[in-house]
């Protein structure tokens, strides 16, 4: 009774921080995991590694707590690593925070460099997709000329929310940022779908891209242990077969966004076309060859 009259005279001395004082950060977690729009299958996996070393933590001392998981966990982690444990970690403290009304916590963000660009000249790419298999070469064409990420493009269906052959449009589910984009079909990209459009029937419906099997591509989004690449293989044989060096699968993307910029095509369009949130995000491209640079300073008279 004592234990417990202590604890609301607390309360009503100090408010909501008194009730943060008294839980652990396993009771941050489980607000986290349970909130409305539930995390992805990776940052649960996050959580639970998060849980198992500081859940018994005073909530009272988060930055503490963050320091003993880097220093027990993350040791080798490379930067970028670390980082996203950080902003879980972060996130879901302050929806815990939030419930009680009280001020965010702000947990310094790990640098790391996260402005990789890479791009292939449009003879080098026309090479490296010849390198493929049969049955990928549509795969990395749309690649090529749209910038999905690999399971976004995998996971494409035909019809009005996917492959339109009729409309001549994709409508691609940039999952990660829950944007959905309706955008013109590249006509090299008709020519490659259209005949497994109709050697499957003209469908309406069902995945666009099979694997040698006929089986639909593993969304390896929703594996139990999210990640993986299902064509990283037969890119890395692709890749040997055309002297392309230092290309991984996601580069594709890179590739597409910098010959958007150098095409002319805006920055606010690229963004919108590939499913980027912010313009930030986007202008890592805008500086992405120096003979591109080279005519646009020679168009000033």
């Amino acid at each position: 009774m004592a234990e417990h009259e202590t604890k609301l005279r607390h309360q009503l001395m100090f408010g909501p921080a008194a009730l943060i004082a008294q839980g652990t950060i396993a009771q941050a977690f489980d607000n986290y995991l349970t909130k409305a729009k539930p995390p992805c299958r990776s940052d649960v996996l996050r959580i639970g590694k998060l849980n198992g070393l500081i859940g018994d933590f005073s909530l009272r001392e988060p930055k503490q707590a963050w320091e003993h998981f880097r220093r027990a966990y993350l040791t080798g982690h490379d930067p970028a690593g670390q980082d996203r444990y950080r902003s879980v970690f972060q996130a879901a403290i302050n929806v815990h925070h939030e419930l009680y009304d009280l001020p965010p916590l702000r947990i310094k963000a790990i640098p790391f460099n996260n402005e990789r660009v890479r791009f292939l000249s449009k003879e080098d790419r026309d090479r490296l997709i010849a390198a493929y298999s049969p049955h990928i070469q549509p795969i990395i064409t749309l690649l090529a000329f749209h910038g999905p990420r690999i399971q976004t493009a995998l996971q494409l269906s035909w019809g009005v929310n996917g492959v339109d052959m009729k409309e001549g449009s994709i409508r691609l589910n940039h999952t990660k940022n829950a944007i959905i984009r309706s955008v013109p079909m590249h006509p090299r990209v008709m020519d490659v779908l259209r005949p497994i459009w109709e050697k499957q029937g003209q469908p309406t419906t069902g995945h666009v891209f099979l694997n040698r099997f006929g089986k639909p591509y593993q969304d390896t989004r929703k594996a139990k242990i999210p990640g993986g690449n299902p064509i990283k293989n037969q890119h890395a044989t692709a890749c040997k077969r055309a002297g392309i060096e230092d290309f991984t699968v996601h580069d594709w993307r890179h590739h597409w966004a910098s010959h958007c910029v150098m095409a002319g095509i805006d920055l606010i369009t690229i963004m919108n076309m590939g499913g980027w949130k912010s313009l930030r995000m986007v202008q890592r491209y805008s500086s992405v060859s120096v003979d591109h640079m080279r005519e646009s300073i020679n168009k000033l008279s």
